[in-house]
């Protein structure tokens, strides 16, 4: 498997400070609020409530809370699985937000997930089972897989914090 420190794929986990963002995080009992994806061309894709969309921003700060900070994790994969990762999130910008599936993820009892939808980390969780990373166990449902679940396995270094400006 080719692996590096310096890893093309990442994870930009925000620390949210918004009152949706201490729900997400109250609610998953973590640190994060949201992930954002940032692929080996440099692009950021998030699935974003805001934009109602999977979106790509120009930097990290892009519509978020000023002074947000943000940890930065390196995935580690694969060449094929890497690729197939940016295959898959690529062809998932423009597509909806999912917000019956936010619900779900609240309640974690049942799926009313809209296929073809994403929120944020259920997006990256898509992203990593195409390339064929079952990181959270194969049985684990992408809309069960909270922002501070996405880094909580050995493939993921953190890298870097930042804070939105």
């Amino acid at each position: 498997m080719l692996t590096s420190v310096n890893m093309a794929i990442k994870a930009a986990q925000y620390k949210g400070k918004s009152l949706v963002s201490k729900i997400i995080k109250f609610v998953s009992r973590g640190q994060y609020s949201h992930t954002a994806i940032i692929l080996p061309d440099g692009r950021i894709v998030e699935a974003w409530e805001g934009s109602n969309k999977v979106r790509v921003i120009k930097n990290l700060s892009d519509g978020h809370t000023a002074g947000t900070p943000v940890d930065i994790y390196a995935m580690h994969l694969s060449l094929d699985a890497e690729i197939r990762f940016v295959e898959f999130i690529n062809k998932q910008i423009g597509m909806p937000y999912n917000k019956r599936g936010l619900i779900a993820f609240y309640f974690n009892k049942f799926n009313i997930n809209k296929k073809g939808s994403w929120f944020c980390s259920q997006l990256f969780a898509a992203g990593c089972y195409a390339a064929g990373c079952y990181f959270w166990g194969e049985r684990t449902e992408t809309w069960q897989i909270s922002p501070s679940m996405v880094i909580r396995n050995d493939r993921f270094t953190l890298i870097d914090s930042v804070v939105t400006e």
